[in-house]
């Protein structure tokens, strides 16, 4: 990631963070730090004029990246992610193929767009094996099976949506028919995969629904390919199984789709806000040497059409930097405005989701008002939200955050040191608003 030089908390944020970790049972090192980046899906979720399903094409992802390129990758932004919607059909292996209609010159192509501004460039799939495949039954390559030799018989659904057919992995040929569609997306120059409708999770409560040997095996595939490709599970995963998770994935979606699905691209309710408790419950099981928790795509960058006001823009920003979420935008980054370009270009602000060290709730006091709080850069970063409807003054005595009774304290947002605080911090909002504060005991006179 590259970042400007002149920020000087930067460099102090990443000094303090400690060496990755391999969690237990892992198959596969989690990346080291959260990502940024932006992904299409919002785009094409929304039903706002000139944008939809018709979205997803080769033109508009590469318009996307030169966006990145020209106006966010100097703040670290660097990955673009192709959602649902780029498969076509499939080869004589079974392989998926790009739809040509909306990828006329295929996936390939539009990755070499990408790496040519030195950004990576990322694709999505889900688990099992559809209905239009199992009929056809091709040969798995490099083996003397086919398609329909390797699912569960009887069959058993594969994913969320309950379709598909689920792969046995204790037959042979299964594994070798996942590392083929592995070695292809390598082959196209794939850096990232969202694995889409993983069970346990993705709003299905049947044991029967069961993706973790599809993770596993994906985890294995990708790894193999000796192409380092990010691996995000997703959507709202079972954390009980969070071990499970962490050992194969280096994120790990924990949330609903923060998108709302209508002309507008989210709401504060219940869309952002759902994504609070979501951080809370699981912040300990992310991190440094587990992975990252994934609260979707952020989406700050357009405005009215954002469906949030100014505040509540920041306030998701907020969330999602110190949650250490991956920071992927789902806006069009061609006509971002003022204030978008100010959220997603703040150096100081991106640099504590970069180092990593995910804020914990230390403070809700049952009315809106809540404190998040991490240990960083030998003090503390702290945001305090005003979740209410009405204007309130949220705050907290230093003793709570374990500091001394002065401190010195910096805006993030505003990027301005602040007086030496003492006693306690406290901030006047307006409703859904927020404040974001580096707090270090003062040195000695």
């Amino acid at each position: 990631m590259r970042f400007r030089r002149s920020i000087a908390w930067l460099p102090v944020l990443a000094s303090l963070a400690p060496p990755a970790a391999t969690p237990a049972r892992a198959e596969r090192p989690p990346a080291e730090r959260p990502y940024l980046g932006w992904s299409s899906w919002s785009l094409q979720a929304t039903e706002s004029p000139g944008y939809g399903k018709a979205f997803l094409t080769a033109e508009n992802v590469k318009r996307q990246s030169d966006a990145m390129a020209a106006r966010l990758q100097a703040h670290g932004f660097l990955r673009i992610n192709v959602d649902s919607g780029w498969r076509g059909g499939w080869d004589e292996h079974g392989r998926p193929t790009p739809d040509l209609e909306r990828f006329p010159q295929g996936v390939r192509d539009v990755a070499d767009h990408v790496h040519a501004h030195g950004q990576k460039f990322g694709i999505y799939y889900v688990p099992g094996v559809d209905d239009d495949l199992l009929a056809l039954d091709p040969p798995i390559l490099g083996t003397s099976y086919t398609v329909r030799q390797i699912v569960h018989t009887p069959r058993r659904l594969a994913h969320a949506w309950k379709g598909g057919h689920a792969i046995d992995f204790a037959k042979p040929g299964a594994k070798e028919y996942v590392r083929s569609i592995a070695d292809r997306f390598a082959a196209w120059g794939v850096d990232f995969l969202k694995f889409d409708g993983v069970t346990p999770g993705s709003d299905v409560d049947d044991p029967s629904i069961d993706a973790r040997d599809d993770v596993a095996a994906w985890s294995e595939s990708l790894l193999a390919t000796g192409r380092p490709i990010w691996l995000t599970v997703s959507w709202k995963l079972d954390m009980r199984h969070a071990d499970f998770w962490r050992g194969r994935a280096d994120a790990v979606r924990v949330t609903q789709d923060v998108e709302s699905y209508d002309a507008l691209l989210t709401h504060w309710r219940p869309q952002i806000l759902r994504a609070f408790p979501a951080a809370r419950d699981f912040g300990p099981t992310s991190g440094r040497g587990k992975g990252w928790n994934d609260l979707d795509s952020l989406l700050v960058g357009n405005g009215a059409m954002s469906g949030l006001t100014p505040d509540e823009r920041r306030s998701a920003m907020t969330l999602w930097a110190v949650a250490c979420s991956p920071l992927y935008a789902g806006d069009d980054l061609t006509k971002l405005d003022d204030l978008g370009l100010e959220l997603l270009t703040n150096d100081e602000v991106i640099a504590v989701q970069q180092a990593g060290f995910p804020a914990a709730l230390i403070r809700d006091d049952g009315r809106g008002g809540q404190v998040w709080s991490s240990a960083n850069a030998g003090g503390k970063v702290v945001a305090l939200f005003n979740l209410a409807e009405e204007r309130r003054t949220i705050s907290i005595p230093l003793s709570g955050l374990g500091l001394p009774s002065s401190v010195a304290a910096r805006d993030l947002w505003a990027r301005r040191d602040l007086p030496a605080a003492s006693d306690r911090v406290e901030a006047d909002l307006a409703p859904h608003a927020c404040r974001l504060l580096r707090l270090a005991p003062e040195p000695p006179r």
